[in-house]
């Protein structure tokens, strides 16, 4: 899915779930997808070098996300037209003309994303980020800011497509926060070990995996239809 030489389009993940989730996918030519990992550092580094490799005419940041706002729930795709991070909004915003066509689409619409250093498994952290994401609907991740600086940065248009899959009022296990490893990313090794040391909250776990699992086929039918439509 990743083979070298020039993309008209493409399609980055951050996790090997949402990569996965292409596969059974009937890509036109030129479409090229890849992963670049979690974290905000390994979204940048993965696809500045995609980009080097690919030289795409559009790129297109898809995956999962946590809902800010009580107007998104489970399953909620939500295409960026602002992205935001702890340095501000990013500019120059998604490409306009393709964000109101992939809103358009049955089941999206338009809205913010703010990307943050490490998960927000309370109710709490996030009402605070939905204060400072602005009007709703917002959704909250790790790498649409990197994906969205690094794509802007080379003069890149690009499209920011994320699915809900918790939604605001969902309390995550605490431990994911600090789960973290020094690219920024989550380690999972040290998640499965937390969940050993805190076993009630397994069943939340595997919960978690599955509407992962289930969004990431439903995002991707929806980025591969766009595509195909040529977007």
């Amino acid at each position: 899915m990743s083979a070298s030489g020039d993309a008209r389009v493409l399609i980055v993940t951050a996790l090997p779930e949402e990569l996965a989730a292409f596969a059974d996918q009937r890509l036109p030519p030129g479409v090229v997808v890849a992963a670049t990992g979690d974290g905000p550092r390994r979204a940048a580094h993965g696809l500045s070098a995609l980009c080097a490799r690919h030289r795409p005419s559009l790129v297109i940041g898809a995956g999962v996300a946590g809902g800010l706002t009580a107007d998104l729930g489970t399953g909620d795709l939500l295409v960026a037209h602002r992205v935001l991070d702890a340095r501000g909004e990013v500019t120059p915003w998604p490409d306009a003309v393709r964000v109101v066509y992939a809103a358009a689409k049955p089941g999206a619409r338009q809205g913010t994303i703010l990307s943050v250093e490490s998960p927000l498994v309370t109710a709490a952290d996030k009402a605070a980020a939905a204060a400072s994401a602005g009007p709703p609907p917002a959704a909250v991740d790790m790498e649409s800011a990197a994906w969205a600086r690094t794509a802007a940065a080379q003069g890149m248009p690009y499209l920011i497509v994320r699915i809900v899959t918790d939604t605001a009022e969902e309390e995550l296990p605490g431990y994911l926060s600090r789960c973290m490893d020094s690219e920024g990313g989550i380690r999972r090794s040290s998640v499965a070990l937390s969940a050993l040391a805190h076993p009630r909250s397994i069943p939340a776990l595997r919960r978690m995996r599955r509407t992962v699992l289930d969004c990431a086929d439903r995002l991707a039918s929806f980025v591969a239809a766009l595509v195909a439509e040529g977007i």
